[in-house]
């Protein structure tokens, strides 16, 4: 099923609650939401909309780059009756609920239900989580109910999702979220992509201007996957990622992000290391102190770190693309190496290029000798299973490049 109704509107919702007791919602428009406030935007082709709810910024559990305590995902079409509270899906609190509030069971087929579940466990397959049909009990996790009405938290007719949110996009422990399946058709892909965006929502993901991704609200006539691509938050027009007029980060990759919290699916039979490559600056290049080094990579499941190593220290890491590094501006003057070294969570791949800093020296422009896909310098054998690259390996090609010009020594990357 095409999610041609997640396409342009959206609800975001009011901050939570530390205790059991507070008001009904209200729906405010974005940025001027108060506590347990139901913010909404436009409708749908379909009339359909889609729900966040605000909460303040985290101050336990992870926040930004930590793993999630709650890699477990249980998908419940049996019903749930939630009270308010700070959410544990253990307990059935849930800050969405202003009341106690019983979801009815959605009464689908066997087999929808299970192509709900297959495109589930398809979906979030990259990654380390798992998708469950039992309740886990006391263990950590995220519920994702399928059932009931938006009425029945007081939210108007015609929302098809909910989940809260953090100011900080944090991930929220033990979390609920819902898809009213009173709202849509007996449908499984439109009924898994609305869940899995409401899932994403609560491990910090905000809505994204990319059409072939769970987590936006536009038109799109396939099947939607999360996608190692960096892409501008929003819903129909491009602003910062965040929630309400907070601001986490410029853009998102939804893949990076979800590795980020979740980690990378352990996968015995991956032995594909990344590729990598360093887009500026140059091979050889003369650079000014304090200068930017930005690196390419790609994975066939995800790239979960990029790391700098100057003259064999390690000297900072991104989990994020675009994977750039700033050096110190206190880099003496002289030759230097710079290694980026790339890990899918279980593969390793490095390239080395040499720089010379030199006061004065124009910033590097991004050129560089980019061969095989922007792969400049000397990459290292792949590695499968360690916790570092080592060194790089030799050889090389001395190419005689005219008169003027002595041997300049290169390597091509290791497919």
């Amino acid at each position: 099923m095409r999610l041609s109704s997640i396409v342009v509107g959206a609800l975001l919702l009011g901050p939570s609650i530390a205790a059991a007791e507070h008001p009904a919602h209200a729906v405010k428009p974005s940025g001027s939401a108060q506590s347990f406030d139901f913010v909404m935007g436009a409708k749908t082709v379909d009339d359909l909309q889609f729900a966040r709810q605000v909460l303040p910024p985290s101050n336990v559990g992870p926040t930004t780059s930590a793993l999630a305590l709650s890699r477990v995902v249980y998908l419940n079409k049996n019903g749930v009756t939630v009270s308010p509270g700070t959410n544990d899906a253990r307990t059935n609190r849930s800050t969405v609920a202003s009341q106690t509030t019983t979801i009815a069971p959605w009464n689908v087929s066997a087999t929808t239900w299970a192509a709900t579940v297959a495109c589930m466990k398809e979906l979030f397959a990259p990654f380390d989580v798992q998708i469950v049909e039992t309740d886990p009990g006391t263990v950590p996790h995220i519920e994702a109910v399928f059932g009931g009405s938006p009425q029945q938290f007081g939210m108007p007719a015609g929302v098809a999702g909910v989940s809260p949110f953090t100011t900080d996009c944090s991930v929220i422990e033990n979390s609920i979220v819902y898809t009213f399946t009173n709202v849509i058709p007996a449908d499984a892909r439109l009924a898994c992509e609305i869940q899995a965006q409401e899932v994403a929502h609560s491990f910090g993901l905000d809505h994204e201007l990319l059409a072939s991704d769970p987590m936006t609200y536009l038109n799109y006539n396939a099947n939607r996957s999360f996608q190692n691509q960096l892409a501008s938050c929003g819903e129909d027009v491009t602003r910062p990622c965040g929630i309400n007029g907070s601001t986490c980060r410029a853009k998102q990759n939804s893949v990076t992000l979800l590795t980020e919290r979740l980690g990378a699916k352990s996968a015995p039979g991956d032995t594909i290391a990344p590729t990598v490559g360093i887009s500026s600056p140059s091979n050889g290049a003369i650079v000014p102190p304090g200068f930017s080094v930005t690196a390419t990579a790609t994975d066939n499941i995800a790239v979960t770190m990029a790391s700098i190593y100057i003259d064999g220290v390690a000297s900072g890491s991104v989990s994020m693309d675009p994977f750039t590094f700033t050096t110190p501006d206190t880099l003496a003057e002289g030759p230097h190496t710079i290694k980026i070294e790339v890990t899918d969570g279980k593969n390793l791949k490095a390239t080395e290029i040499a720089v010379t800093v030199r006061r004065g020296a124009p910033p590097p422009d991004g050129g560089g000798d980019n061969n095989d896909n922007g792969t400049s310098g000397t990459d290292s054998a792949d590695i499968t299973g360690g916790c570092s690259a080592g060194g790089s390996a030799g050889g090389g090609i001395s190419l005689l490049l005219g008169l003027a010009l002595v041997g300049l020594v290169g390597r091509r990357r290791r497919r």
